[in-house]
C-alpha cells in the first residue's frame, strides 16, 4: 500500500477529487529528478539519478515500492547495480531492464535508494548513444515519450469487451484508465518489453468490418487501419504476418478486436485480430486471452509528477592502458629518472601527480616526466588521462628507485676447504634483498635475507664452483663462478664392523685423487698407515663398546682431510659359561643332581642334561632315570647375540642289587616261582651266583643273570623248604666289581 501524507490544501483537494484521485486532505506526492542533463558513461559505473527527489510517498507494504527502468534497454549490455539501503529489497529483471526496489519505507529511504542506483555496460562492444531511464512507482510503468502510465492486468479468459469496461473503471492517482492505444513503435516496444503486455489493446473493427479504430482513451474514434493483412495504415499499426484476417469462428463470431501476439513463431511485438472471447476452445493455445494492457494519461488536464527521467550518454571509450612492455618502472642505483609513458593503442592527454610529498615531478603534463625522490623505495603517482572521447580516467601507477647491489663474497681460492664451505655476502644493502647462492651452476639456497650459507662439498670426484646473485627490490647483480679447492675426498668401506669380541674388522680407503699418505686411528691406542688395514677389536667389559674411527689423508696437492666416523665399530661382550653340580657321584638309587650356574656376563641359559631333556633356568635341579654317563651342556648368551658353551660329564652309577627274601615254585605269579638276581647295569661278564643249604653244600650255580634258581637240586628233585644262603659276584657297566651275600626262603 502507498499512502500520501495529509495537509490542508483546499485547491489541490478539489482538483484531485474532480479527477477521481483521492478525496480528503492530502499533500502532493512528488517524484522528480532535479538533474536531467545527460551523464557521460565512459567505462566506470555512474549513478543514474543522484538528483532524485521523492516527497509525500509512504510505502506501507512489502510488495510495493519504486523502480528504475531503462526505457531503450539493450539486453546483454545495460545493467543496473545498487548500494543497499536497509531494509529495502532489490530485484533486477534482466528481461525488462528494470530494477525493482520494494519494502516498507519512507520517502527519504526510497530517495536514498534511488540515488544509489548506478549504471554500467557489460558489453565489450557497446551500443553508443543516450540511455533513457524512467523512475516511478512499482504499480505502473511510465513512458517518458508519452508521459503516460501503463499496467498489465493478467486475467485468463477475459473478453475484450469486459477488459475495456474493467480498464475504464481504473484510475491511477486521478488519471482515467483505458485499454491501451498504441500510436508509435516506441510505445509498442515499451508495452511489450516492460509490462509483459500480451493481451487486449484498444483497437476494434466491430462497427465496420475492416475499419480499425481506437475505441478507448484520448484516441477514441481514430482510424488507424483499413482492410485485411494487405490493407492501408492511417496511423501506427504493427500487425503480425497475415493479420488482420477476420477468420470466422465455429461459433459464428468474427475477429473484431486487437490483441498483442504471444505466438513465438510470429513477428515479435506484433498484433493480431481475435474474436471477443479469443480462441476459447483452446485454453492452452497462443490465442487464448491472457489479460489486458491499461493505459493512464491524456484523458484529463492533469500531469502527475509521479515519475522522473534521467539520461546517460554511453560513449565508445576505453581506459587508456600503459604498455608495461615498454614503460620502465624500475630504476636502479639512482634517485632521479625520466620515465616514458607509452600507452596501448591510444594517445591520451596525461598528468602525473606524486602522492608522496618527498617526490618532485618535472614536466608532469607530458609523456616524459622527470621524477626525483629522496630515498630508495616504491612511490605511487596519480595518473590522470583523457581519451579521444573526452572521457577522463584516474589510475595509480608505481615507480621504484632502489640500490644497485654488488654480488660479492669472501672466498680464498688458494685455501683447501673441507666438507662444509661457509660463505658470507660482503656487499652493502639499503633495503630487503633476496640472495640466491649457486653451487656447481645449480641453485643451492635462496631467500630474503639469506646473506650467508654453508655448502657441504661432498666426496664426489668433481670440479666445484660457487656463485651469488643478489636481488634488491628488483635490482640484480650476479657474480662470476669461483672455483673451490677442496680437501681430498675420502671413501671408506668396512667389512664386519659389528659383532662379538674379539672382532676382526677389515677397512679399505679410496680417494678420487691420488693420496700421499693414510693414517688410521682405531680409538684403542693403536693406528695404521696402511690404505686397507685389518684390525682386531676387543671388549672385556659387560656392555657394548663402540669405537670412533678416523682417517687422515694427505693428497698430492698438499690438501689434508680427516674423516671421523662416530661409533663405526661396535663390539659386543662375550659371556663365559660355567657350572658345578652335586653330588659328584650320582647313584641310580638317588639320581637327583643340583646344578650351580657360575657363568659370567650372561643373561640367557640353555641346559642340555644329555638325556633329551632341557631347561632354561638359572640353577636347575634334574633327576636321571637311567644309569649312564651323560654329557651335560650349558649354552649361555647375552642380549647382543654373543654365546659360550661348556660341557661336563655326569655319571649315574649302579648301587646294589635288592634280592627277594623268599620264593615258591608253586606261586601263582611266574616271577615268584624262582629266585633270580639281576639288575640294569649288571654285566654277564664276571657274573656268578651260588646257592648253599644250611650245611654249606652247593645246591645251585649259574654264570648268567638270565637264569634263576627254581628250587631244584642237581639230581632234579626239589630241595626241601627252608632257609638257603646265596653268594653273588658281578661287575657293573662302569667296570666296578661287587660281591653280595644273603639268605632266601624256599616255600612250598
Amino acid at each position: 500500500m502507498i499512502k500520501l501524507k495529509p495537509v490542508f490544501l483546499c485547491l489541490l483537494l478539489w482538483f484531485l477529487g474532480s479527477t477521481g484521485f483521492v478525496l480528503g486532505q492530502t499533500e502532493v506526492p512528488v517524484i522528480k529528478n532535479t538533474d536531467t542533463d545527460p551523464i557521460v558513461y565512459c567505462s566506470d559505473s555512474v549513478y543514474v539519478a543522484q538528483g532524485i527527489f521523492v516527497q509525500n510517498i509512504q510505502i506501507d507494504a512489502d510488495d510495493k515500492g519504486m523502480q528504475v527502468s531503462i526505457v531503450n534497454y539493450e539486453r546483454g549490455e545495460d545493467k543496473l547495480g545498487y548500494e543497499v539501503v536497509s531494509p529495502l529489497k532489490y530485484n533486477w529483471n534482466d528481461s525488462k531492464g528494470t530494477l525493482e526496489i520494494s519494502g516498507v519505507g519512507t520517502d527519504e529511504q526510497y530517495r536514498e535508494a534511488i540515488s544509489k542506483v548506478f549504471y554500467y555496460n557489460q558489453s565489450g562492444t557497446r551500443s553508443v548513444g543516450t540511455r533513457e531511464f524512467a523512475i516511478g512507482l512499482l504499480d505502473a510503468d511510465y513512458l517518458p515519450a508519452t508521459e503516460h502510465f501503463y499496467q498489465y492486468i493478467a486475467q485468463r479468459g477475459i473478453r475484450w469487451t469486459t477488459a475495456k469496461a474493467e480498464a475504464e473503471k481504473m484510475t491511477y492517482y486521478g488519471l482515467q484508465g483505458y485499454l491501451a492505444t498504441i500510436t508509435s513503435s516506441v510505445e509498442n516496444d515499451f508495452i511489450y518489453s516492460k509490462i509483459d503486455g500480451v493481451g487486449w489493446i484498444g483497437g476494434s473493427d466491430a462497427d465496420k468490418e475492416g475499419d480499425w479504430y481506437w475505441k478507448t482513451g484520448p484516441e477514441a474514434g481514430t482510424l488507424f487501419w483499413r482492410g485485411t493483412s494487405n490493407g492501408t495504415a492511417f496511423g501506427f499499426a504493427y500487425w503480425n504476418n497475415g493479420e488482420p484476417n477476420n477468420v470466422q469462428k465455429s461459433w459464428g463470431d468474427d475477429e473484431d478486436y486487437a490483441h498483442m501476439v504471444v505466438n513465438p513463431g510470429g513477428k515479435a511485438r506484433s498484433w493480431n485480430d481475435l474474436s471477443d472471447e479469443g480462441d476459447k476452445n483452446n485454453p492452452e493455445g497462443y490465442y487464448y486471452p491472457q489479460g489486458y494492457v491499461v493505459e493512464f494519461g491524456g484523458m484529463e488536464n492533469l500531469k502527475l509528477q509521479l515519475s522522473a527521467t534521467a539520461y546517460i550518454e554511453v560513449r565508445e571509450s576505453k581506459r587508456p592502458e600503459l604498455d608495461y612492455t615498454k614503460v620502465k618502472t624500475l630504476f636502479c642505483g639512482t634517485m632521479s629518472a625520466t620515465v616514458d609513458l607509452f600507452f596501448q593503442n591510444s594517445d591520451p592527454l596525461v598528468e602525473l601527480i606524486p602522492l608522496d610529498s618527498g617526490v618532485t615531478v618535472q614536466n608532469p603534463l607530458t609523456t616524459k616526466p622527470k621524477i626525483t625522490v629522496k630515498d630508495y623505495g616504491q612511490y605511487y603517482f596519480q595518473l590522470n588521462t583523457i581519451d579521444e572521447a573526452s572521457c577522463p580516467y584516474i589510475d595509480t601507477v608505481m615507480f621504484e628507485f632502489h640500490n644497485q647491489p654488488q654480488a660479492i663474497f669472501d672466498l680464498d681460492e688458494n685455501e683447501c676447504y673441507g666438507y662444509n664451505l661457509q660463505l658470507s655476502y660482503s656487499g652493502e644493502n639499503f633495503e630487503e634483498a633476496e640472495f640466491i647462492w649457486y653451487y656447481n651452476d645449480a641453485e643451492f639456497e635462496s631467500g630474503i635475507g639469506v646473506d650467508s650459507v654453508t655448502i657441504p662439498l661432498g666426496f664426489e670426484n668433481i670440479d666445484r664452483s660457487v656463485a651469488l646473485k643478489v636481488n634488491e627490490q628488483g635490482c640484480i647483480d650476479s657474480s662470476l663462478a669461483l672455483e673451490v679447492k677442496v680437501k681430498p675426498n675420502i671413501i671408506v668401506s668396512v667389512e664386519n664392523e659389528e659383532g662379538c669380541s674379539p672382532l676382526i674388522v677389515e677397512f679399505s680407503a679410496n680417494t678420487s685423487k691420488p693420496a700421499e699418505s693414510y693414517l688410521w686411528d682405531f680409538n684403542d691406542e693403536s693406528n695404521s698407515t696402511d690404505q686397507n688395514p685389518t684390525h682386531k677389536f676387543l671388549n672385556l667389559e659387560d656392555e657394548r663398546k663402540t669405537f670412533d674411527i678416523s682417517l687422515t689423508v694427505l693428497d698430492i696437492n698438499g690438501c689434508e682431510n680427516t674423516a671421523v666416523y662416530d661409533t663405526l665399530v661396535k663390539v659386543y661382550p662375550v659371556p663365559i659359561a660355567g657350572f658345578d653340580f652335586s653330588p659328584q657321584e650320582v647313584l641310580i638309587t638317588a639320581p637327583k643332581v643340583e646344578f650351580t650356574n657360575t657363568s659370567h656376563a650372561a643373561s640367557l641359559y640353555l641346559w642340555d642334561f644329555g638325556d633329551s631333556t632341557f631347561s632354561y633356568g638359572t640353577d636347575p635341579v634334574h633327576s636321571y632315570k637311567e644309569m649312564g654317563a651323560y654329557n651335560m651342556t650349558l649354552e649361555v648368551g647375552n642380549n647382543f647375540g654373543c654365546a659360550d658353551t661348556i660341557v661336563k660329564q655326569v655319571s649315574v652309577v649302579f648301587d646294589k642289587i635288592n634280592p627277594p627274601t623268599a620264593f615258591s615254585p608253586n606261586a601263582t605269579l611266574q616271577d615268584d616261582q624262582e629266585f633270580r638276581l639281576n639288575a640294569e647295569g649288571v654285566l654277564n661278564d664276571g657274573y656268578k651266583l651260588l646257592i648253599f643249604n644250611r650245611w654249606g653244600e652247593l645246591v645251585f650255580e649259574t654264570d648268567t643273570q638270565e637264569q634263576g634258581w627254581d628250587g631244584t637240586m642237581s639230581n632234579g628233585n626239589y630241595a626241601p623248604s627252608g632257609v638257603y644262603t646265596w653268594v653273588l659276584e658281578y661287575n657293573d657297566f662302569m667296570g666296578g666289581s661287587h660281591k653280595q651275600i644273603g639268605n632266601v626262603i624256599l616255600l612250598f
